[in-house]
């Protein structure tokens, strides 16, 4: 199973049960063209040719899951437009080779293994340097008809008319906005997640307003996917959604919300399980999916 970056490519060999018994990982930088990217993959299935049953791929971008067709990446874009699935399995003995974008594999590996697995409809929201997102509907990925389902970081949350201007939501709610709203009440050039949450659990007031506000913004949003898809639960993903502190203070928000305007409905919030390797676990359960096998 391989997980594209944009800096550096994992993969593993991993069971039919979601374990991973060895895991590397490469730079991404050093390949500029398909023919390395096919090259590099190859060399690395001959050596362990006689292990495995498939390839499955992670990858950033808009994803044909479907056709196996990488339609738009920005990280790597000699692949842009390229059949993946079928060059690399013409390579490597025509096994069988599946590809997924990777935000929507880290929704697969919630609804397989992870805190979805009890339920059939979820939203999956993962916080980075934008926001990350998956929609689930019985247990299968809603793609759209353009692919963009789930592409919930360009959710327009307001628009300057002056300007002629939209202000996304992962323009104010992604991990890289709430740096620069911590940095800017710090008067610091700048600061990352750990250390913004490091100063808000030692009780630093000024960090502790922003992260409301924060928090707030994000709350108001999950009502929104709410009555939109209207899951049995949403998922926070990303690196701070480690932070025991981030989900209390959404939830937080999100019972002030329904105290102050009755709400009809109030989305249920948990953290995601899977962190580093959920791009991994969830682009094997795509191949499953996508061979119709069961396990």
């Amino acid at each position: 199973v391989f997980d594209i970056g944009g800096t550096v490519i994992k993969y593993c060999l991993m069971n039919d049960q979601g374990q991973i018994s060895q895991q590397w990982e490469f730079s991404a930088q050093e390949i500029t063209s398909l023919e390395m990217f096919v090259a590099s993959i190859k060399k690395i299935y001959l050596e362990h040719k006689n292990e495995v049953a498939g390839i499955a791929f992670s990858s950033p971008g808009v994803i044909n899951a479907a056709k196996g067709i990488i339609e738009i990446i920005v990280a790597h874009p000699y692949l842009q437009g390229v059949c993946l699935t079928e060059e690399i399995s013409k390579a490597c003995d025509n096994i069988k080779v599946t590809i997924e974008n990777d935000a929507k594999c880290a929704g697969l590996a919630e609804t397989w293994l992870g805190n979805g697995k009890d339920y059939q409809d979820m939203v999956v929201v993962v916080l980075g340097t934008g926001i990350g997102g998956t929609i689930i509907k019985n247990k299968q990925i809603h793609h759209g008809r353009n692919l963009f389902a789930g592409e919930i970081s360009t959710i327009i949350v307001n628009y300057d008319k002056e300007n002629h201007k939209a202000l996304t939501w992962s323009d104010i709610a992604s991990t890289t906005a709430l740096c620069k709203r911590v940095a800017k009440v710090l008067n610091v050039d700048s600061i990352d997640g750990y250390h913004v949450f490091e100063l808000a659990n030692n009780q630093d007031e000024r960090v502790l307003s922003v992260l409301k506000d924060f928090c707030l913004d994000i709350a108001v949003q999950l009502y929104n996917l709410q009555y939109i898809y209207d899951p049995e639960i949403i998922l926070i993903g990303g690196g701070i959604s480690k932070q025991p502190l981030l989900i209390k203070m959404i939830n937080e928000a999100i019972d002030d919300i329904n105290k102050q305007t009755n709400q009809l409905v109030i989305p249920q919030v948990n953290t995601c399980k899977f962190y580093n390797n959920a791009n991994l676990i969830g682009a094997l359960y795509h191949f499953f999916n996508k061979n119709n096998l069961n396990f």
